[in-house]
């Protein structure tokens, strides 16, 4: 199999990270993991133990979300490919709400909106349907610090010019990385 690359190693070079310390940067990723372990093992009906402090509220206002919302289980934290597109990504969560329609869900944890974050749930979107998925609405789900109830962010109304800002990236990725 040739080497795909993920849609974050695609988008990563156009994130500006240049006003976080390095430090504070890793220290988000490694809670930023660690938040997303905690929620995948919930998602799956795994019991969480252990949660630090730190990630605590994050989780929490995961369970009162996703307690809320999710009927079923699609996907969580799976690994999709676009062999056509030639590229992969790991999708957060796929879930069936009580009201019938289909959610792509993307985990996060800052306070603040990412412009990148619709060129991710672009490309995520599109992995859904290449394997076989027809979600109803794709967005992100804004996890709370004090685990009070998250706030969620759809970005449906301008998916086809995301994806096409997405596979722009990509051509870049390739032509510079490839």
């Amino acid at each position: 199999m040739r080497y795909l690359p993920t849609t974050t190693e695609v988008i990563n070079p156009w994130v500006d990270w240049s006003k976080i310390l390095p430090g504070m940067l890793r220290a988000a990723a490694d809670r930023g993991t660690r938040v997303h372990e905690a929620c995948a093992n919930i998602a799956w009906g795994i019991p969480v133990i252990g949660v630090s402090v730190e990630c605590a509220g994050y989780v929490a206002s995961f369970v009162g979300w996703f307690d809320k919302i999710a009927e079923e289980v699609l996907l969580v934290e799976e690994r999709l490919f676009d062999e056509a597109n030639g590229y992969c990504g790991q999708i957060d969560l796929l879930v069936r709400t009580k009201q019938g329609e289909i959610w792509l869900v993307d985990l996060k944890s800052p306070v603040t909106l990412s412009k990148s974050w619709r060129v991710q749930i672009a490309s995520y979107k599109n992995l859904i349907e290449v394997n076989g998925h027809n979600p109803d609405r794709c967005g992100s789900l804004r996890l709370r610090k004090d685990g009070g109830i998250p706030s969620m962010d759809w970005f449906e109304g301008s998916a086809a010019q995301d994806f096409n800002i997405f596979l722009s990236a990509l051509n870049c990725f390739r032509f510079f990385k490839g």
